[in-house]
């Protein structure tokens, strides 16, 4: 009987985190569009290479996994230090597009057990689409600690723009 109860617990909390992913998704969905200012309206028009910024291995695996699934078009992924040493991304024309995020505080405060107030331990992750050409930030309005499938999402989303600005 308890090994019967420990599987329902188990099978109850694989559920519950699923769904949390899926309501994330849904979200996403409807904040990252080119109205919420998550979108450059002219994204793919021209010929452009997105610049994916690379960082911890965990991220990157992430990333490329989902760029690899979501991203036809022609993409690199570079550190932040190669993007700003390398010369080749001075050029605007074809390296207009940079793919990042901030790491932010998830916008609210913990009180303690005797009352203080203070930031939350973690931050969590605010991606970011930059046309460096423009000078103008495109952002998610959103962030959570399912921060793949936001991204999932607005690697997707970015996809649509290209192929819709190309035909």
């Amino acid at each position: 009987m308890k090994y019967f109860s420990k599987i329902v617990i188990l099978i109850l909390i694989t559920t519950i985190l699923n769904s949390c992913g899926a309501a994330v998704k849904s979200v996403a969905n409807n904040h990252l569009t080119e109205e919420k200012g998550a979108i450059p309206p002219n994204f793919g028009a021209n010929n452009t290479t997105l610049v994916f910024i690379t960082y911890r291995k965990s991220y990157n695996k992430y990333l490329k996994k989902n760029v690899k699934k979501y991203y036809t078009g022609e993409h690199e992924f570079v550190t932040n230090e190669e993007f700003n040493r390398d010369k080749k991304y001075k050029n605007l024309d074809k390296y207009r597009y940079v793919f990042d995020y901030k790491s932010v505080s998830p916008g609210y405060e913990v009180v303690t057990s005797d009352g203080f107030r203070r930031s939350p331990l973690f931050n969590v992750r605010k991606f970011t689409v930059e046309d460096r050409k423009k000078h103008e930030t495109y952002k998610s309005d959103m962030t959570s600690s399912y921060w793949s499938k936001i991204q999932k999402v607005y690697i997707s989303k970015l996809n649509e723009k290209r192929l819709d600005n190309q035909s």
